[in-house]
């Protein structure tokens, strides 16, 4: 599996006029911040200022890319949806709300400061911090959890929108988490070796990845 390329700005300086599907991932612009950092799983934010910014220049980044999605997916999360809609409005595709898409659920963590959670559950915290895949937040998901329903998700999208595309399916194109993201970029690469979120990617930025060969 092979990334093209990664990018908040800059477009590939060879275009075609007909090119094989590409998956195109995009996390979020940034959130409207409180008064300290939260666990940020489920718990619905808008996008700042900041992160208009960051979605209008992925929707730009997008653009001189040519990608051509029939629909843009997205969280239905606020930060997600409004980032899609920003992007949309380049791309000229309508967006498509998709809960499954939505980050890691925190349960009676999530919207709650870290440093809160650290001072009233220090043994809890210290035990997702040591196995970051399984631990699971009461009335949360673990990594696994998240990764079933986001992979199930888009091998759902990729046989109704490209296997019955007809002859031009065009690109896929989903905005939405950081957890979700690595999730799917693993699934493509088909590698669990790292560490959960081993890879990063900023507010705003755009993974392009070719279709895995055994899809």
């Amino acid at each position: 599996m092979e990334v093209i390329a990664k990018s908040n700005v800059e477009g590939s300086a060879a275009e075609t006029s007909k090119r094989a599907t590409r998956i195109f991932l995009i996390r979020h612009g940034e959130p409207v911040q409180g008064q300290g950092k939260i666990f940020l799983g489920q718990f619905d934010v808008p996008l700042s200022e900041e992160g208009k910014r960051q979605a209008l220049l992925a929707g730009k980044s997008l653009a001189l890319k040519k990608a051509n999605p029939k629909r843009i997916y997205t969280s239905d999360l606020l930060r997600a949806r409004e980032t899609a809609d920003i992007i949309a409005e380049q791309l000229g595709a309508p967006v498509e709300p998709d809960k499954l898409f939505r980050e890691m659920a925190m349960g009676i963590w999530d919207g709650e400061l870290i440093e809160d959670i650290k001072a009233k559950f220090p043994g809890e915290y210290a035990r997702r911090g040591d196995d970051l895949r399984n631990y699971r937040v009461p009335g949360g998901e673990n990594f696994y959890d998240l990764h079933g329903r986001v992979t199930r998700e888009f091998y759902r999208i990729f046989e109704e929108d490209i296997r019955k595309g007809g002859e031009d399916p065009g690109d896929i194109v989903i905005v939405a988490h950081l957890g979700v993201l690595n999730a799917l970029a693993e699934e493509f690469q088909r590698d669990s070796s790292g560490p959960f979120n081993s890879q990063y990617y900023n507010n705003g930025e755009v993974a392009v990845f070719a279709v895995p060969d055994w899809l």
